[in-house]
């Protein structure tokens, strides 16, 4: 794999977001609480919508990492208008064959460095239990466990585990 960059996505990017979300959800479908039966099911103008403004989200950024054309991950920050102090990660993910180069790392990375700049003092999201590499990736880039363990989804028999960052105040 050569060199790979991260970008925002733009509106005008939701076909490439819809191709590289609903693969994510086919490929890794116990690491998120949507499924791949329930999202392949949006229409196109659902899928433009998830750019637009929303009443719960004070401001969005929609990452992929990309090497040569090819899409090699996924992950959203979001603040929401109700905790304007802490940004959340939602749908990280990155394609098997590009894990362990620093993608999902470099994703974190823009990440961390917006919500500092969006003055938020941490980083939540919350992970499948099951999934130790994962696991071990969040708590080697410094967030720890809080709270009890989650139903992924309904009936899906697993479970997430919330984890957040804290900055340290200046």
């Amino acid at each position: 794999m050569s060199k790979f960059k991260i970008r925002i996505l733009e509106s005008e990017d939701w076909q490439l977001y819809k191709m590289i979300r609903l693969c994510s959800l086919k490929e890794s479908p116990d690491s998120f609480g949507a499924t791949y039966e329930q999202e392949s099911l949006l229409s196109d103008s659902d899928w433009f919508s998830r750019f637009q403004p929303n009443s719960d989200v004070a401001v969005a950024l929609p990452l992929i990492a990309e090497s040569d054309g090819h899409v090699l991950g996924l992950a959203w920050g979001l603040i929401h208008k109700s905790d304007l102090k802490t940004t959340h990660i939602y749908q990280m993910w990155v394609l098997p064959e590009a894990r362990g180069k620093g993608v999902a790392s470099k994703l974190l990375d823009e990440i961390k460095a917006w919500a500092l700049n969006e003055k938020c003092s941490s980083i939540a999201l919350s992970v499948t239990a099951s999934n130790t590499a994962a696991v071990g990736l969040y708590r080697t880039r410094g967030f720890i466990t809080v709270g009890q363990l989650e139903e992924l989804r309904a009936g899906s028999g697993l479970y997430v585990q919330p984890m957040i960052m804290s900055f340290n105040a200046a």
